[in-house]
């Protein structure tokens, strides 16, 4: 009892700025509420805010902390790219291969890009040079043969002669 007639208990919790603003960045790193919860101590009784405290008394944080994260990475991300200056409180990056790095990255995750082969034919990477080597041997064969078995029509048709493997 506080001692006071008609006033029993404790008092209400009263969320601070500090709590408001951890609660939003693990909204938006994508923590689940149970464990926030963990995390947002009462002052009064020292132990952690049940879930439905928190959804009571942080709702416009758990409503739009994820939102506000991605804008800020994105706005992060583009200014770089671009090579201008970044929000503030955030320091450039000049290096080329990070800017290029991360506009792949925002290419396939926000565009909806993706990475391709150039040569689909081979899956498992380009042919070892024997099996090139072999193929193009049996493909010759195969055009000398039926030039042996076509009468030869005009006299300076060339035949194909069985040489020495290179």
């Amino acid at each position: 009892m506080s001692g006071v007639a008609g006033r029993s208990g404790r008092k209400a919790f009263v969320p601070t700025q500090e709590q408001r603003r951890n609660v939003k960045l693990l909204v938006g790193l994508g923590i689940p509420q149970d464990k926030i919860c963990l995390m947002v101590v009462n002052p009064q009784t020292e132990k952690p805010l049940d879930p439905k405290s928190l959804r009571k008394h942080f709702p416009s944080e758990l409503e739009i902390g994820a939102a506000e994260l991605h804008a800020r990475i994105s706005n992060f991300i583009v200014a770089t790219i671009f090579g201008i200056t970044p929000p503030a409180g955030t320091v450039a990056i000049h290096n080329q291969h990070v800017r290029g790095s991360l506009a792949m990255f925002f290419a396939e995750t926000r565009m909806g890009w993706r990475k391709t082969a150039v040569n689909q034919e081979y899956v498992g990477g380009p042919p070892a040079d024997k099996d090139v080597r072999q193929r193009l041997h049996d493909r010759l064969d195969r055009i000398a043969k039926s030039l042996r078995n076509e009468p030869a029509s005009a006299a300076g048709q060339r035949v194909w002669r069985e040489e020495a493997p290179v």
